[in-house]
């Protein structure tokens, strides 16, 4: 009972703690989107003022620029602007203290040095300097400065105190700086309005952000206009101003992150250029995926994985990501509190019943217990003979009658235990017989292994001959070509000599003729070409028998199929060549272009062996039903074809004109141990191996097409980029 009562109050203490739960998560949810939809709000509304003004602003210059001017635009612009040192243009002469400009009444203005100075350009930048003179001032106490600045490397700015242009640096090139590309025709196609990224200015050591507009007329690009929004509001506001508990963050949607109390060193150390994944942070990068792939501009979104809400919003103008980061701990410390509370109640209940409980239990139930506790040791002892009685009218007595019945039961129980003995019997027999079937597997499995070895083995002995033979032929290769050098000199030599003394005595023309001179000096070239051919022959043997093996490339890499296959063929040219009961074996390549294939080449070079092998015992069987003028009149012959299947696959097909497969036989070729060859000729495993070497190392295909008396055709489909195997 206790127990009952205990799990009645933890469980209503957990359903309270859920129920609080739920509430306070869809309360909260439902406030931190309206939060999130006001901060939004609040902070887009100085970006979205930023915008209208430029849009303004760009309307008014370009009204100004399509006026005809009635004033002389060469004498004004003489007035206005004065020759500096550094090659520039300047609306301040430069011999006067720079703190002498009225800053706040006025414009600076800077021109470059290469500026082309056009009459258009002139009356372009007198009329930027009148306006931003007179915007800037009305807009200064919302923003620090307003410029305009034309593509002929030139602008116009006010800075309430802060003379920008005539302090700016002489080799500065506008056109290159973010304020001015993004809003570029090759930048900006569409003509919208454009921010940069966040930066310290150099010169004020704020930090800002841009907001840029272009102007055309018609088609011509005339300049830019723009706005510097200081961003140490926002930045207080973001890290400071915040619900109990959370904090914010702002991020680009490239990456760049903007402000973050957590990380505030590095991003003043990286000028605002910070970029999220080069942070060693993995909960700043998740919640920066979270927020990311979401396409709505405003919503609470659930990180379960560090327990915490997002609230998004997307500020308006840069279209920056806003984020307030909700740890749900502060959710779970009230609901908390709450089962506590229940919790501390229901142990006071507890208590008390238990102590009510105890004195009715040790006269009502401990004896008749008791009782049935040495019952349960009747039955224990395999005793089923027992009769509890069962007349009392509670609980007790229905426990007797269950008691009864239980005993029953039990009896029946033991005797349906006897069945399913015998079932099981029977089970271990089927699971007998399916060992047997996975011993025969792992039979099968061992010949392939002992196989592989043997291919192994015998990779090894070819390798090391080929290396050993190839030593020696190297050594004869290079010397070759010093004997042709020296008999070639010795011919000329004796040729010269035979010119001059055409006329030897006697005992030199007496050797001369018993050497036969002149069928020496002219069989020896043709016997040091005939070496020569014969070495290179050799090497071309060793490099294929080396190919063929590739024990140096034993491991997972890109080959070219086609070596293997010629590799292939040339350790199989003895087998290729005519035979006393068959004329020679003509083997066609037709060869595409394939890319290289990552594979394991000895394995498919194992493959190439087993099927052209095969085709050649079935060409071999073809002709041994062949009369002699039949068999002069058939053309052996082994097509390889290779072709480009797909960007990701390649065929390589093998036919051969032999006695091909019956539609009985081909449906068990790839079976372990089957073969139709004499005994001791074909362990039954090459096609087999093949197909596991294809399909499960390769994770390719091998299908087989034969007609009876016509050929067979083996297609193998192998992945450009298969798996390594693991």
């Amino acid at each position: 009972m206790a127990l009952r009562v205990t799990m009645v109050v933890l469980l209503s203490a957990g359903v309270s703690y859920a129920h609080v739960m739920s509430r306070l998560e869809s309360q909260t949810q439902a406030q931190l989107e309206k939060y999130i939809q006001e901060r939004g709000d609040q902070e887009s509304s100085l970006f979205q003022l930023a915008q209208d003004n430029i849009a303004a602003l760009r309307d008014r210059l370009l009204l100004e620029f399509q006026q005809p001017t009635n004033i002389n635009v060469q004498s004004e612009f003489e007035r206005e602007y004065f020759s500096w040192n550094d090659g520039s243009l300047r609306n301040f002469p430069q011999n006067r203290p720079i703190q002498e400009f009225d800053s706040t009444r006025y414009a600076s203005s800077a021109i470059s040095l290469k500026t082309p100075l056009t009459t258009e350009f002139k009356q372009r930048m007198l009329i930027a300097n009148t306006i931003i003179s007179a915007y800037g001032a009305a807009w200064s106490h919302r923003f620090v400065n307003t410029y305009f600045l034309a593509p002929e490397n030139a602008g116009v700015n006010y800075w309430n105190g802060v003379p920008m242009a005539l302090q700016a640096p002489p080799d500065i090139y506008i056109p290159n700086e973010e304020y001015f590309y993004i809003a570029a025709p090759q930048h900006n196609p569409a003509r919208l309005p454009q921010w940069t990224g966040v930066y310290l200015d150099p010169i004020v050591k704020v930090w800002m952000v841009s907001a840029v507009l272009p102007i055309y007329q018609g088609d011509r690009f005339l300049g830019v206009v723009g706005h510097d929004v200081v961003l140490t509001s926002l930045i207080q506001h973001t890290t400071q101003n915040q619900l109990p508990g959370t904090y914010n963050l702002i991020f680009r949607a490239d990456g760049r992150l903007l402000v973050d109390p957590h990380h505030t060193p590095e991003i003043q150390q990286a000028q605002g250029q910070l970029k999220i994944d080069a942070i060693p942070d993995p909960h700043l990068q998740r919640i920066f995926q979270l927020v990311t792939n979401t396409s709505a501009k405003t919503q609470v979104l659930n990180n379960s994985q560090d327990r915490e809400y997002l609230a998004v919003t997307r500020l308006k103008g840069p279209n920056w990501y806003f984020v307030t980061v909700y740890p749900q701990s502060l959710l779970s410390g009230t609901a908390w509190d709450m089962a506590q509370f229940i919790l501390i109640s229901g142990a006071v209940a507890l208590l008390v019943e238990v102590l009510l409980l105890l004195s009715v239990l040790q006269q009502q139930i401990a004896k008749p217990l008791q009782t049935l506790t040495a019952a349960s040791q009747q039955i224990a002892n395999g005793d089923f003979a027992i009769n509890l009685d069962t007349n009392r009218q509670d609980e007790l007595g229905e426990l007797a009658s269950s008691f009864n019945s239980m005993v029953n039961q039990l009896k029946t129980s033991f005797i349906e235990l006897e069945q399913i003995n015998n079932a099981l019997e029977l089970k271990v027999d089927e699971r007998t017989t399916t060992l047997q079937k996975t011993l025969q597997e792992l039979q099968r499995t061992q010949t392939q292994m002992i196989q592989s070895e043997k291919m192994s083995a015998l990779g090894q002995l070819v390798a090391g001959v080929a290396h050993e033979i190839n030593n020696p032929v190297s050594f004869i290769y290079g010397n070759l070509s010093y004997i042709e050098t020296y008999i070639a000199d010795l011919l000329k030599f004796i040729q010269l000599y035979q010119h001059y003394y055409p006329h030897p005595v006697a005992e030199i023309k007496i050797e001369a003729d018993k050497l036969d001179l002149a069928f020496a000096l002219d069989d020896l070239p043709k016997m040091v070409a005939s070496m020569k051919i014969g070495t290179e022959r050799i090497r071309e043997i060793v490099l294929s028998l080396r190919n063929f093996t590739r024990l140096d490339e034993a491991e997972f890499k890109a080959v070219n199929i086609h070596e293997g296959i010629d590799s292939t063929l040339l350790i199989l040219q003895n087998r290729l060549r005519e035979q006393a009961q068959r004329p020679a074996i003509e083997v066609v390549k037709q060869y595409s272009n394939l890319p290289l294939i990552s594979c394991y080449p000895g394995q498919l070079n194992q493959v190439f062996m087993n099927i052209i092998s095969n085709a050649i015992d079935a060409i071999e069987l073809a002709n041994k039903q062949l009369s002699r003028t039949e068999k002069t009149r058939y053309k052996n012959q082994i097509l390889i074809q290779t072709q480009v299947l797909s960007e990701n696959q390649v065929i390589i097909s093998i036919v051969d004109n032999g006695s091909g497969i019956s539609d009985a036989i081909i449906t068990k070729i790839f079976d372990p141990f089957f073969t139709t060859k004499d005994v001791g000729k074909g362990s039954g495993l090459g096609l087999s191996i093949s197909y596991q070497i294809v399909t499960e190392l390769h994770q390719g295909q091998l299908h087989c097409h034969s007609i009876l008396g016509t050929g067979t055709e083996f297609v193998i489909t192998l992945p450009v980029q298969a798996k390594r195997r693991l």
